[in-house]
């Protein structure tokens, strides 16, 4: 399965956010699609978190499948409205599908 196919899968299935700030941008790395989902608020601070997709060769999804399960999981966690804040490491919540 090929990550840049799980990208395209992402782009066509994810339902664009009119949310002004609002920047989501994915990249591959070591086998990985990794969605990076950034909102500058009101205040000037930046919220967010990251999605990574993770195909294993055991699993039967296809890249379709993935693409499509990153997109729900990027629209739900942005439905709630306030994006959660770097955490005390500095790093964005991380979900991994």
């Amino acid at each position: 399965m090929n990550i840049t196919e799980i990208g395209q899968a992402f782009d066509a299935s994810y339902t664009k956010d009119p949310r002004d700030g609002l920047t989501i941008r994915h990249s591959s790395e070591e086998g990985q699609l990794r969605i990076e989902v950034r909102h500058q608020d009101a205040d000037g601070e930046l919220r967010g978190f990251d999605v990574v997709v993770m195909p294993t060769g055991a699993d039967e999804r296809t890249a379709q499948d993935y693409g499509q399960a990153a997109a729900q999981v990027v629209e739900q966690e942005l439905a709630y409205g306030q994006l959660p804040a770097r955490g005390d490491d500095g790093e964005f919540k991380r979900i991994v599908v």
